[in-house]
């Protein structure tokens, strides 16, 4: 090689050498300042969501009266925009009754104070604070919405102010006169139906995670119209004025008598269905009970609960002794009685439950009820998914002093069948002379209650109210 092309050689490899340097030093900044500039953005952020949090708990004060106006301040907002929007986030509040149709409890717009950053936006919203990223939204302190025991309380935060876009994140927030207009009384107790909760927002996500978490009901979220509805159940308070209570008819089958008098039985009376309650029965039984054979297997069963996976076929005479306590026997299947005899033998107040997630048969000479003289029919109690002695043909012998919940059960007696107490039924065929119905009248003062079970808390009060603010900005 000649001395003139070494030379050149060196001369570009200088050259590519700077420029693979300039490369990677102009690809480290860019790259170091997209890295800051996300940095930057998830502080800010940060910091407002902290100054949301804030201002969360001292516009609530205000709301509920415990002062009337507090100073905020929500942190740096330079590397965002502020938008409050009175008409962001709608909240509809109503009680739905299948038989009393519809009442609106509350059905307006609560207002929304946002901070929307290059990458995240903090935003106030019913008193609780949500942020959104990516498309998706979540939490970050709950709204004023509280669920005690059987009472919802939802003091509804409404969000108003003249400034749309403020510069300043800084103010002062005052409650607003009036805020009642929008606001249904109800009358307390609740009797029966659902009271539902429907949100709609751009952090319906959160709303979701909020009511999934902490409201005990059924939630639902709709991503199309971006909402969120809970649904709490109302107990339904069943009476037993009358020995038989029908949603659907009564019919006989002309043989032998004439049929139940019309004093025995009504019709046309809707009865919510008992799988919530049942299906409570069947966790708990699940989680904590004892397997039924040590009940049926024991002599006499004692007070306490027992839980069987599958079906139960009644192999001999039961006898329940409930002076220790109430005894709980949840069936995840159907429940055979068979010909044989379940009885309470001690005196008392003491009471059977029997939670059946199927149908419940007997035949020969099974019995069910107490060993005292008298009808004692609310000391046995049956909730039951599918039938109750459904089969017809075959039943035998079979005497029931009971309290019966079995909304979804067409039964059909067709034996020398007894039944003494209160029974819910969807239907009731009697085929025979030898059947027997009679109301027992001390159930007359006592009334079952059908509540939600796990998951789906039953709400008997409500409270709902609108409390409005005023944000002013500086």
């Amino acid at each position: 090689m000649r001395v003139s092309e070494r030379g050149q050689s060196e001369v570009i490899g200088v050259v590519l050498l700077l420029g693979i340097t300039i490369a990677a030093v102009t690809a480290t900044v860019a790259t170091g300042s997209v890295a800051l500039g996300l940095i930057t953005d998830e502080a800010q952020s940060a910091s407002v969501e902290n100054g949301m949090s804030q201002f969360s708990s001292q516009s609530s004060l205000v709301a509920l009266g415990e002062t009337d106006a507090r100073r905020f301040d929500l942190g740096s907002v330079d590397g965002g925009q502020l938008r409050l929007d009175e008409d962001a986030g709608h909240v509809t509040v109503r009680i739905e009754n299948g038989t009393d149709g519809e009442t609106t409890v509350y059905d307006g717009s609560i207002g929304t104070l946002e901070y929307v950053g290059s990458d995240r936006t903090v935003a106030l919203q019913g008193g609780g604070v949500w942020t959104a990223s990516n498309g998706y939204g979540r939490m970050v302190s709950p709204p004023e919405y509280h669920y005690r025991g059987t009472t919802l309380t939802f003091p509804i935060v409404r969000l108003t102010g003249t400034e749309q876009t403020p510069q300043s994140g800084t103010g002062v927030v005052r409650r607003s006169s009036g805020g009642t207009d929008n606001v249904t009384e109800t009358a307390n107790p609740l009797e029966n139906g659902t009271v539902v909760v429907e949100v709609q927002s751009d952090y319906y996500e959160g709303w979701y995670e909020f009511f999934s978490q902490r409201a005990d009901g059924s939630v639902t979220k709709y991503d199309g119209n971006r909402t969120t509805v809970a649904r709490l159940v109302v107990p339904d308070e069943v009476v037993f004025d009358r020995a038989i209570s029908l949603e659907g008819d009564y019919t006989h089958g002309n043989n032998g008598n004439g049929g139940l008098d019309e004093s025995l039985y009504e019709e046309d009376e809707v009865h919510p269905s008992p799988g919530p309650m049942i299906d409570s029965a069947l966790q708990e039984g699940a989680d904590s009970g004892e397997p039924l054979s040590n009940c049926f297997d024991a002599d006499p069963c004692t007070g306490g609960t027992y839980y069987a996976s599958g079906d139960v076929d009644v192999g001999q005479r039961v006898e329940f002794d409930t002076s220790g306590g109430d005894v709980t026997i949840a069936v995840d299947g159907d429940l055979d009685l068979g010909g044989n005899e379940l009885e309470i033998t001690n005196e008392g107040d003491g009471v059977v439950r029997y939670y059946v997630n199927g149908s419940v048969f007997a035949n020969g000479d099974a019995t069910v009820g107490t060993t005292s003289a008298a009808v004692e029919a609310q000391r046995n109690q049956f909730y039951v998914r599918d039938g109750f002695l459904e089969d017809g043909p075959g039943q035998g012998t079979v005497d029931v002093d009971a309290v019966v919940y079995a909304p979804n059960s067409d039964t059909d007696l067709a034996g020398s069948v007894t039944l003494r107490g209160g029974f819910v039924f969807d239907s009731l065929t009697t085929q025979s002379s030898a059947f027997s119905v009679e109301h027992d009248d001390t159930l007359d003062d006592i009334e079952i209650r059908i509540a939600g079970g796990s998951g789906r808390n039953s709400i008997t009060y409500l409270h709902v109210s609108e409390n409005a603010v005023e944000v002013e900005f500086d």
